[in-house]
């Protein structure tokens, strides 16, 4: 337990770290580019699975969805800051090798708020290379669980452990954060639009119960793959021109 919590501690500190690296090489990097709002909606696959501990039986991903808005502001050539909302369905699907005829997926319905730090690399005209970094706040909002379990299930189930508590144990802890990141390429269509594809990790920090040796699960940790495709509206923000002044 000392060795998990001084993990998730290192975790911390190290996001911390980075966000404070990138944040303050943003602040004070003087522009090279040309100040750039761009405006995204985005949509995709949300594949994703929970880590419990004691554990509970084997899992398959669970698929959702991911949907939403992002904006991004370019000022530094190689580098900008991305914020998104988004909504995204998370679950865990168990597998029972044994009896292939039972199923069980609880999937739970998040808000999302990434920030991140948007690293990108030219790779010719009309297309880039991007690495995005950073931490995800998650509220959840909806619980939802689809079974054909039934009487027999007992028969074979150890219902005295607690492996099969997370079928029916209400979420007591609906705030959600992590870190994650994102490789994607991008291809500018035109001076105003571009596409872009990217896969991200998301590494879940917090638990959905209450993670102490007196409680169901001492972790319930959430981590997902998403593939999303985005469109991008760009906004060149032009500076005013001077006004020449004549002399007499």
């Amino acid at each position: 337990m000392k060795s998990k919590t001084m993990n998730r501690s290192s975790v911390r500190i190290l996001m911390t770290a980075i966000l404070l690296c990138c944040l303050s090489t943003f602040a004070w990097a003087q522009p090279k580019v040309p100040r750039e709002f761009q405006f995204a909606a985005l949509g995709g696959a949300n594949l994703s699975s929970y880590t419990f501990n004691p554990s509970s039986p084997q899992q398959n991903k669970s698929v959702g969805y991911v949907g939403g808005l992002g904006v991004r502001y370019i000022e530094e050539k190689y580098f900008g800051l991305q914020c998104e909302l988004l909504l995204a369905k998370r679950g865990v699907k168990d597998r029972y090798d044994t009896h292939p005829e039972y199923s069980f997926e609880r999937q739970w319905t998040y808000v999302e708020l990434p920030m991140m730090a948007h690293v990108y690399f030219n790779m010719g005209k009309r297309s880039e290379v991007a690495l995005d970094l950073g931490a995800k706040l998650g509220f959840n909002i909806q619980d939802k669980s689809t079974s054909n379990l039934d009487a027999s299930f007992q028969d074979f189930a150890d219902m005295t452990v607690h492996g099969y508590r997370h079928h029916d144990l209400p979420i007591k802890q609906k705030f959600d954060y992590g870190i994650q990141a994102g490789l994607g390429y991008e291809f500018k269509m035109n001076q105003q639009m571009s596409l872009q594809v990217q896969g991200r990790y998301y590494f879940g920090l917090g638990n959905l119960w209450p993670d102490s040796k007196a409680d169901d699960f001492e972790q319930a940790n959430n981590q997902s793959i998403q593939v999303t495709l985005t469109l991008w509206w760009h906004h060149v923000i032009r500076g005013k021109k001077k006004v020449k002044q004549s002399t007499h």
